[in-house]
């Protein structure tokens, strides 16, 4: 059994942190419980021995701060508290804790600009983000979340987001979005494959775009 607490503002690196946590168990051994989920209720139906046979993640996001038990169930796992604000970090003893202040928090949407705009300062921008210890599942991640975006406006994104789409929108046709789409699913693939390595894949990710522009 692991008790990890990451909590803090800093919600891009806090993140970005639970998907390279996420990378070590298969993903059918990962639960995640969203914000005012029955908590209790949840984590006694998984105290049954007979649905556990690996060790599973179990992954709380802003749990309630209340004193409550999550050390009882005898089943081997690894327990994630996931706060998107500071917390006491004695409420939670026995736990590991990780605090993602403000002033860790590196923004991760100059680099998808960079990439929308073909700009040769994504190499520059993305070599910021290695050094503040972002790895290229997030980089990969985000990118999608930048395809779909110039795919579709989310409705509820503010004026000045919706506004930047547009402008960058112009750079790309649905087909030229498909293309891509299935180009990083492909880069992915081999990373995950061991048949690509990370910095070579970051160098392929990039150049996708600018090539393209």
């Amino acid at each position: 059994m692991k008790l990890l607490l990451l909590h803090g503002p800093a919600k891009v690196a806090s993140r970005q942190k639970l998907i390279e946590l996420k990378q070590k168990f298969d993903q059918n051994d990962i639960v995640v419980f969203e914000e005012r989920a029955n908590i209790q209720a949840m984590l006694g139906s998984l105290s049954t021995a007979s649905l556990f046979s690996e060790e599973r993640l179990i992954i709380l996001e802003n749990p309630s701060e209340d004193s409550i038990n999550y050390t009882l169930y005898p089943i081997p796992y690894t327990l994630i508290l996931w706060f998107d604000h500071e917390v006491n970090p004695k409420k939670w003893p026995g736990f590991e804790c990780l605090l993602f202040s403000e002033g860790r928090e590196v923004s991760v949407f100059p680099f998808l600009d960079c990439l929308a705009e073909g700009s040769n300062k994504a190499f520059l921008e993305i070599n910021k983000l290695k050094k503040a210890g972002f790895e290229i599942q997030y980089f990969i991640t985000m990118v999608f979340y930048l395809l779909r975006n110039l795919a579709a406006t989310p409705k509820n994104a503010p004026q000045f987001v919706k506004d930047k789409l547009q402008r960058q929108r112009k750079n790309f046709s649905q087909e030229k979005i498909t293309k891509l789409y299935k180009e990083i699913l492909e880069i992915d693939f081999k990373i995950k494959s061991g048949l690509l390595e990370k910095d070579q894949a970051g160098f392929l990710l990039i150049n996708k775009f600018v090539i393209s522009n």
